[in-house]
């Protein structure tokens, strides 16, 4: 079969490889589409901790079953699923919880095992016994599921910092984690949905979701701006979207007293650090939480949400073959590209 191998950093190759058999407990699945994520992104380009090379990248799976293992009931050949790639535990303090995404022996697809930067992708047997293939309904474009992963962050982050009826909510960094974001908010009954960014183009792109207020903040005063809008109480909730320490910093100014600043995007491994008032924490009782990655429950939810057309789905901007991937990465670098599905 043709895969994309990650042979190094910035290396990938475009070959032949061996076609994964398929186990008596495992599935084996043809790749539909597979979405380009930020964080294939940052693979492509700095590596990451555990990972091997080679490997075959691709965590955002659709395909259409190709072959069933003996053992395997409750599937049929040519069903079109899509695959939760976080393989918890199941056994663990977090697991026992419901914080399976904190387990620290999950497996995950295109990370510890090989994801769907190819044509064909093996779910082995502890993935099917731990339901992580859902099946999609008919009249439901793949271009749309992709992004259930995604938004399964999304929403496990938004239940941490409880968005809610009549909130105000600031989302910093309008690409798709951010439109996403927007989208739940909405749909938790937030009121005043604010999305700020310093590209005119960004924000152009983010306006068919579901922002009421949109804020340039290479033009305008973002803490100005919310406090207008808010009549100067200040916003029940900010989300940072963006791999930056100065608007985490930043965002915590923009809150009213007991408000919540969620980190949801990761900072530079060589800059990490982000220095905060502690005055303004301690006597304003602000809220500090991060918010990483998703669990079984919170997958589940945004694939009922995309599946029954509950919010804005359409992020993905560009198509391109699997062989294309390094096109997509600097699409997405340069900011040209929304969202990028790759097709093998």
């Amino acid at each position: 079969m043709k895969a994309l191998v990650l042979e190094d950093k910035e290396k990938v190759v475009y070959k032949d490889v061996p076609k994964p058999e398929c186990p008596k407990d495992g599935i084996l699945l043809k790749i539909d589409v597979v979405g380009l994520c930020g964080s294939d992104v940052r693979t492509y380009s700095s590596g990451v901790n555990g990972l091997d090379f080679p490997f075959i990248l691709g965590h955002e799976n659709i395909g259409i079953i190709e072959e069933i293992g003996e053992d395997v009931e409750g599937y049929k050949v040519g069903e079109r699923v899509i695959v939760n790639p976080v393989i918890p535990c199941g056994n663990c303090y977090y697991c026992e919880k419901g914080m399976q995404n904190l387990c620290s022996t999950r497996l995950t697809y295109g990370h510890h095992l090989h994801g769907g930067f190819a044509e064909y992708m093996l779910i082995p047997g502890i993935g099917v016994q731990r339901g992580q293939i859902l099946k999609i309904p008919e009249g439901v474009k793949s271009e749309d599921m992709v992004v259930v992963e995604l938004l399964s962050s999304v929403v496990n982050s938004q239940e941490l910092v409880n968005v809610t009826l009549g909130d105000t909510v600031v989302i910093i960094g309008a690409g798709p984690l951010g439109c996403l974001h927007s989208e739940i908010a909405r749909l938790r009954g937030a009121k005043n949905i604010i999305m700020a960014n310093r590209s005119e183009a960004r924000l152009e792109k983010s306006k068919p979701f579901s922002g009421t207020h949109s804020v340039n903040t290479s033009k305008e005063n973002l803490k100005e701006k919310v406090m207008e809008i808010t009549d100067g109480m200040g916003a029940d909730v900010v989300i940072n979207a963006t791999p930056a320490s100065k608007t985490i910093e930043d965002g915590i100014h923009l809150l009213r007293k007991q408000g919540k600043l969620l980190i949801f995007g990761g900072l530079p491994k060589d800059n990490p650090n982000i220095n905060l008032d502690g005055n303004l924490l301690h006597y304003s009782e602000i809220q500090v939480i991060g918010g990483f990655s998703t669990t079984p429950d919170s997958f589940r939810k945004a694939f009922e949400v995309v599946a029954k057309g509950m919010i804005n789905a359409e992020l993905v901007s560009h198509i391109l073959p699997l062989k294309d991937m390094e096109k997509g990465v600097k699409m997405l670098k340069s900011g040209e590209a929304l969202k990028v599905v790759l097709k093998p």
